[in-house]
């Protein structure tokens, strides 16, 4: 939130409260018939006032943007919510993983409890589901993953300048990692999820070895995702 600007701290505020120093330091040191005192009196004031009208700038600011703030949060949890799902479904996991007395009405426990989703669920169970995708999975995973980031972009196209710095952060970092993903099934869609027997190469050991290899990419990819989308979940309680 907005209170005073950045440039009149360095310019204003901070040279401030070094002369108050100084003269604090002079008024102890050089007495000077209460001259130094005086000063320091008249500087803590002066500071005293523009912190307090910083204050109510923010708390304004605040105010004056609660509707809207609430409105972007529900958009960066749903953000957050999708990342994580697409790979519940990708993954097989029914809806029955929710514990059914969470309140989902209410935003704080929906957040906890799909944070509790990624971290404890999901998380463990990443590396030996990403070696179960067969063609079709990748190909449903990689449709799903495509409205995944082009729902982070509209996101932080739409709000950027609203969002905080570590949410816009969380949303950048898991749109990397799911453009990793897309990357390297893209290039090699004749690899991850194909059958053994039709995998391409002459020596099947070798093209195993390299299948084996990139399903650990993209788990590590997965797990990122997961993690990113709990700390936007997270993050948004915090505040």
């Amino acid at each position: 939130m907005s209170g005073l600007p950045s440039y009149l701290w360095k310019r204003l505020i901070f040279p401030l409260a070094f002369l108050t120093i100084i003269f604090l330091g002079l008024a102890l040191f050089v007495p000077w018939q209460g001259f130094f005192i005086n000063l320091t009196a008249t500087f803590v004031g002066i500071l005293t006032t523009l912190l307090y009208v910083d204050y109510i700038l923010k708390q304004h600011e605040k105010s004056r943007w609660a509707p809207a703030k609430a409105l972007i949060d529900n958009r960066i949890e749903q953000f957050a919510n999708i990342a994580a799902s697409q790979f519940r479904t990708a993954f097989g996991f029914p809806s029955s993983v929710f514990d059914e007395n969470v309140d989902m009405l209410d935003p704080a426990s929906r957040r906890r409890e799909m944070a509790r989703i990624s971290q404890n669920v999901l998380m463990p169970a990443v590396t030996g589901n990403v070696r179960k995708l067969n063609q079709e999975d990748w190909q449903k995973l990689g449709r799903q993953l495509r409205i995944t980031w082009e729902a982070g972009d509209r996101l932080c196209a739409v709000f950027g300048n609203k969002l905080e710095p570590d949410a816009l952060s969380a949303v950048l970092d898991i749109q990397e990692e799911i453009g990793g993903i897309l990357s390297l099934y893209s290039t090699f869609p004749d690899v991850l999820g194909v059958p053994d027997e039709k995998l391409p190469g002459k020596k099947l050991g070798s093209a195993l070895a390299d299948r084996t290899a990139m399903e650990r990419i993209v788990a590590e990819h997965v797990g990122k995702i997961l993690r990113g989308s709990s700390s936007l979940l997270d993050g948004l309680n915090k505040e």
